[in-house]
């Protein structure tokens, strides 16, 4: 695999990342496929002496695992990028990218990894899963972090326990294409979950 040239991501930047924080992306991502073949690999190395799969466990290793190689500058853009979920962040991200690459092949998510279980997939947290979640009664919590993307999945688990994060995609495109908003009126009754919906009176009343 041939070294990342600075000069072939001149000026190349996303968002908060800026192109020196690509180049080491890149080369964090570079440095774990040479010494594991690949990011399921790396992400399969975190469970030491065959640990029992734990998604918040796994996770933090498996990003601990990139950071390691990034380096001590650009911290604000290493911890943007790598985040820690032991300390709770929500990761939607990243729980977005395992929703990809382990559930599926169905249209929706590839299913590229096969090590890995949809069993013990957590839902990516955005603004949208928190307040479905919180209008349909699926958590109580208030503060969108790991804690609460937990509890929403421990609730649709209890609908399907072998692929709880099925749901997201549907749930979230309600938001997305502004079926269900914070304050909007006259959408309740397009919505196909407003009969559960704790938020539906206070909206159409």
């Amino acid at each position: 695999m041939k070294p990342i040239g600075r000069r072939s991501i001149g000026g190349l930047s996303h968002r908060f990342i800026s192109s020196e924080g690509v180049y080491r992306f890149l080369g964090c991502i570079r440095a774990a496929y040479l010494e594991h073949g690949s990011l399921e690999r790396l992400y399969i190395a975190g469970r030491k002496g065959g640990d029992v799969p734990d998604l918040r466990r796994d996770l933090a290793r498996f990003l601990g695992g990139l950071r390691d190689r990034w380096g001590n500058d650009l911290g604000r853009e290493r911890d943007f990028l790598f985040p820690r979920p032991e300390r709770g962040s929500a990761c939607k991200r990243h729980n977005l990218f395992l929703r990809w690459v382990v559930r599926g092949p169905d249209g929706v998510d590839l299913g590229l990894w096969s090590t890995v279980s949809p069993r013990d997939l957590i839902v990516p947290l955005d603004t949208h899963m928190a307040r479905l979640g919180g209008a349909l009664g699926l958590t109580r919590r208030k503060t969108p972090d790991w804690r609460m993307a937990e509890e929403i999945t421990d609730s649709l688990r209890l609908v399907c326990p072998e692929d709880p994060v099925k749901f997201d995609y549907p749930l979230t495109r309600l938001g997305i294409l502004g079926v269900c908003t914070r304050s909007r009126r006259g959408v309740c009754a397009r919505c196909p979950v407003a009969p559960l919906c704790s938020r539906r009176e206070r909206i159409t009343g």
